[in-house]
């Protein structure tokens, strides 16, 4: 430490200094490594199951239109329909899930590179998938709002018909 330095010179130390976890330039230090190397199998984990409920849901789209299609009464045939609701709704899962992947993939390039230009990537997939999901909440209460305000309307419209 040098003495004749002014107070608190230490917090703007160079960050190849050993003291600060870094060793040279451009090595990410290995706590940072190691929380990121805990979190990138529940990350991959959640990746999966993104990819299987998108399967399973376009799976059921197909398998509900399949039945609307087949169906004798014309009021049954609506089934069909209900299957490009469901298409849409699955496919909704495949960005976050390929997010998650490339997210859990630059932690796998992360610890073995240690490179700093590795962790920008890694919290840049980590960011794109945050704000997705950011995004996906606003829209879904903004469905939900619409839905409430449509069954307000329409039980106030078609009060005499419904008894409760």
């Amino acid at each position: 430490m040098n003495p004749y330095s002014p107070p608190g010179a230490e917090a703007y130390a160079s960050t190849t200094d050993p003291r600060y976890g870094m060793t040279e330039a451009g090595v990410v230090p290995q706590g940072a490594i190691e929380r990121l190397r805990e979190t990138r199998p529940w990350v991959m984990f959640l990746s999966i199951l993104a990819f299987i409920a998108t399967a399973f849901i376009v799976m059921m789209a197909f398998f509900v239109g399949a039945m609307g299609l087949v169906a004798d009464h014309g009021q049954n045939r609506a089934m069909a329909l209900l299957a490009l609701v469901y298409l849409p709704i699955g496919l909704v899962y495949v960005y976050p899930g390929i997010k998650l992947w490339t997210f859990g993939s630059a932690i796998g390039r992360l610890m073995r590179t240690r490179s700093t230009v590795d962790l920008e990537a890694a919290l840049g997939e980590q960011k794109s998938f945050w704000k997705y999901c950011g995004i996906a909440v606003i829209v879904m209460f903004a469905l939900y709002f619409a839905a409430a305000i449509g069954a307000a309307m329409y039980f106030t419209l078609n009060a005499d018909r419904h008894t409760f």
